[in-house]
């Protein structure tokens, strides 16, 4: 059996060795931490559109972001609703009004969805399974997500011993009489449905000739994109602009993705941290497999005046780069988990670790260590026998 050296110069100094692997550990937890926001971003900026059933949106040319949306006039949603391939419209009105917490009497934005109750615009039973529940203006349905700030009775979140209380939204009296899950999104920290004539009550200055947004469903058989470019072929234009964005779901998807990865520092933030774990789990690799080559300088010349090459004693190096990083990825990938679920708990963001997140910084800590077992070679290749004995 040959002699796994690159090994045995991992476990000759445990402690070193311990310290070497806690500070790749923290790059690589940093990596994975710094993917888990981006990754909740990702899901957190399409939540709410991946709970409302439409194969087509239309929605305001001015649209900025799910809240500050603009307007559409309602007539646009009966042209669409003539166009031929489309079955239902419905529409969404979307505002963000004060909420008065019940207990400290702060107040807080929330997101605020006015809905026809018989004409729900959800694909989600948790969350349109209660709207008949929507009987009066002052009746509203709580994010069970939202924020504690809001002031859920327990202090972490809504819940059925919420239901009854009374408080202030948008300076007018409403009272919980059902919690749904959601999630608000990147734009709020809570949600709030009500009905239609509880919207119009609460957003008096919204014009009721006009609507958020209007949801499409194709009838079966027709291609959504077809349908879009029907829908859009047909609108007027004011000014030269078009008088809505008529998009499929993939459309939008791809849409809030790259504004909020894309155009706002939030995608460059978590992009920039992966980097800047990379380079400092390299740095750290580095240092420690430069030190033990320095140390090792007598060990590695006696090898190469026995008839060992330089190629063999670089694959040892390697060697010691990759055990590096599977030792340190181990217990990086256990705490991170631990900080996942805390994180969702705590900060109710969606972190969920999966099988392809978990395979890509593996891979990229193989990367950074081998990277730097690489440039410790050179070390390596100064022991010369003639110098050293």
């Amino acid at each position: 059996m040959r002699t796994n050296l690159a090994l045995l110069n991992i476990l000759h100094d445990p402690r070193k060795t311990a310290l070497a692997v806690a500070g790749i550990g923290i790059a690589i937890l940093l990596i994975f931490m710094q993917l888990g926001f981006r990754g909740a971003v990702e899901d957190t900026a399409t939540n709410i559109y991946g709970k409302l059933e439409f194969d087509i949106l239309l929605r305001s040319a001015d649209y900025l972001h799910f809240v500050d949306s603009g307007k559409i006039n309602r007539d646009l949603l009966n042209y669409a609703s003539a166009v031929e391939g489309v079955g239902v419209v419905k529409e969404l009105n979307v505002s963000i009004a004060n909420w008065r917490n019940p207990t400290k009497l702060t107040t807080r934005g929330m997101m605020i969805l006015g809905v026809q109750p018989e004409k729900s615009p959800f694909h989600d039973d948790q969350v349109d399974r209660d709207f008949d529940k929507l009987k009066t203006a002052e009746s509203v349905l709580v994010d069970d997500k939202s924020h504690p700030e809001f002031g859920p009775l327990n202090k972490r979140n809504f819940s059925a011993a919420d239901i009854g209380r009374r408080t202030e939204l948008a300076d007018k009296q409403v009272e919980i009489v059902e919690v749904f899950h959601m999630g608000a999104g990147l734009a709020a920290n809570g949600a709030a449905i009500v009905s239609q004539s509880g919207f119009d009550r609460l957003i008096p200055h919204a014009r009721r000739d006009r609507v958020t947004f209007g949801l499409v469903n194709v009838v079966e058989g027709h291609d959504p994109n077809e349908v879009a470019a029907r829908i859009e072929a047909g609108l007027q234009t004011s000014e030269g602009r078009p008088a809505m964005q008529v998009l499929t779901r993939d459309q939008v998807v791809k849409q809030e993705l790259d504004r909020w990865l894309g155009e706002t520092p939030i995608g460059f933030i978590f992009t920039l941290g992966v980097l800047i774990a990379l380079i400092v789990g390299a740095a750290i690799v580095y240092m420690v497999l430069g030190n033990d080559v320095s140390n090792r300088l007598h060990e590695y010349a006696t090898m190469g005046a026995m008839g060992y090459s330089n190629r063999y004693m670089g694959i040892v190096v390697l060697r010691q780069a990759i055990y590096l990083a599977i030792f340190s990825f181990i217990p990086a990938l256990i705490l991170s988990l631990v900080l996942y679920w805390l994180t969702s708990k705590l900060a109710k963001l969606s972190l969920v670790m999966d099988w392809e997140r978990a395979i890509s910084v593996f891979l990229m800590a193989l990367l950074m260590c081998s990277v730097s077992g690489v440039l410790a070679m050179k070390k390596l290749w100064k022991a010369e026998p003639a110098e050293l004995f």
